[in-house]
């Protein structure tokens, strides 16, 4: 799931020009970070704080990556 996240995340930079892209794979990145970090915590039940924040990576990268890309059209497309 890691891998799927971090692969959807590059995909959708070059993308960007589309605008539909960013609001269809920037949803799913998330939905795909939470996956991963799910299964993160059932397989290692005991993570201490940095472990959990560590598991949360790629949910958090997708987070950044969609407010910054919506960041750019919105400042990018004046009417």
């Amino acid at each position: 799931m890691y891998l799927l996240t971090f692969l959807l995340i590059l995909l959708s930079y070059p993308l960007m020009f589309l605008m539909v892209t960013i609001f269809l794979f920037g949803p799913l990145n998330m939905y795909l970070g939470y996956r991963a970090y799910r299964g993160t915590l059932a397989k290692r039940p005991g993570l201490t704080f940095g472990g959990k924040l560590w598991a949360a990576r790629a949910l958090l990268a997708a987070a950044a990556s969609f407010a910054f890309q919506y960041y750019i059209v919105a400042t990018g497309y004046k009417a």
